[in-house]
Order: structure tokens, then sequence, then C-alpha cells
């Protein structure tokens, strides 16, 4: 069985739709954003990058729950505009678990994070909902996120080794369903894990996203671990060290 993380279980929505589901939208002044939210929405995760790039990212889903698979995701800079927006695209996943995602001409974020959150949530509806009752179950997980970055999560600094480099890094993590009213209703997958690892010295920020839904016993391994992972920039080690260096 090949699982596809945008389409088990729930209605596809266009993928131009999809890369502003988990964008906060406000006008300066009127809201206050968490410290989580800031690092993760409403930074310039782009502005060390002044060339081409490609951003090869790995991805790997393990656990005894069900099989896993492993896959890539590539996020590609095409040009550096005057403004210092870029155009960009993303292939997220190959082969029959590829998602559509359309290129942008002007953008100053790594779609990876809001492309993965959603399909995170479309698999917490088919995890939850096997009879396929309750097709829209993923807009409650989705709120449950958005409320977990507000006023749940935790930010701490950690250092991360890329390209053979220990560069400093900022890790937000977060239990979206530890004390959710309605856990019970998927009590197996409510104590599931996100952390979010972020580098303003890394091109393209994103470092690392990882969840955890952990075994019912504190020895038993993990039903799900899914673990996205920058691991390469092209083209060559010029343009990386030389975005490094800023």
């Amino acid at each position: 069985m090949t699982i596809n993380r945008f389409r088990t279980g729930v209605r596809c929505v266009m993928a131009a739709a999809l890369l502003q589901l988990f964008v906060l939208t406000a006008v300066a002044g009127e809201a206050e954003f968490s410290q989580a939210e800031t690092l993760l929405w409403m930074t310039d995760q782009l502005k060390m990058i002044e060339q081409p790039l490609q951003l090869n990212y790995a991805f790997e889903r393990t656990g005894t729950f069900e099989p896993g698979f492993s896959d890539k995701v590539t996020f590609t800079i095409r040009a550096v505009k005057d403004d210092g927006t870029k155009a960009a695209s993303v292939d997220f996943f190959t082969g029959e678990r590829r998602f559509e995602v359309p290129p942008v001409e002007s953008t100053n974020v790594n779609p990876i994070l809001k492309i993965y959150l959603q399909g995170d949530v479309y698999e917490m509806n088919r995890l939850t909902d096997p009879d396929g009752k309750s097709r829209e179950r993923w807009r409650y997980f989705q709120r449950r996120i958005k409320f977990a970055m507000a006023d749940a999560a935790s930010v701490e600094n950690v250092t991360v080794n890329f390209n053979g480099e220990a560069l400093p890094a900022v890790r937000v993590s977060f239990s979206p369903y530890a004390n959710d009213p309605k856990r019970a209703l998927f009590e197996e997958f409510a104590d599931k894990s996100y952390r979010i690892v972020v580098s303003d010295k890394i091109p393209g920020y994103i470092y690392s996203i990882e969840t955890v839904i952990p075994g019912s016993g504190p020895d038993d391994l993990p039903l799900i671990r899914e673990f996205l992972q920058l691991v390469s920039v092209e083209p060559g080690t010029a343009a990386h060290s030389a975005a490094l260096t800023k």
C-alpha cells in the first residue's frame, strides 16, 4: 500500500489554497504572536540566498503501526528578484506520492513546513477515521496545531551540523493533542509530538521537521515517526559557501 499524505481519506484541496492554510495573516499592531509563531511564519526565511539554489531534503517514515517509506523533497530557488524575493518551486515527494505544488514568482518563505503540516493533518484524519466518516476532521487537527504554536510551544537554542559545520539553530517543540478535551476520540495518537528546527545560518531556514507518535509503553518503539531533514544544497559548494559567509 502506498501511503499518500495528501489524498488518504480526505478531500483534496487546490495546491494554491494549501499554501495559505497555515499562514498567519494580520495587520501590524492588531495581533501579538508567540515566539514560535514568529520564528516559523513571520521571518524572511530566504534572505541569505543570493543566487539560484536547489535544496534537497530527505524524508523517512518508520514505526510499528504500518509499513514505512523513504522519499525526497526538493525546494528550488529559480531566480532572485531585485527586491530580494525569490521565484521558487517545490517537488514534494516522488512517484505516486508526489503532490503537485504550483511554482511561485515572488516569495520570502520556505513552503516546506506549510506543505508538511497540511499533509500531517490529513494523515491524522486518515489514522483516526479509518472508515472515512469524518472527512473534515483534519480541520480540527489544524486548529489544535495553530493553538499549540500560539500558546504551548517551547523554544530552545540548539546546534546542528550541516555541510561539515556546527551552526546555531532554534528548535520549536509542541504536543498539540496532549491536553485536548477530545483526545479520547483518538487516544492512540493523542501524544503525538512535533519538533521543528530552523536556522538563519542555513539556506532555506528550515533544517528539519520531526513528528513522533509514541508506543503505548515507555520502552515501546514509536507507532509512527516521520523525519524530514535538509541534506544538501546545489549547485556546488561555491554557492553554499558564499551564502554561509553572509
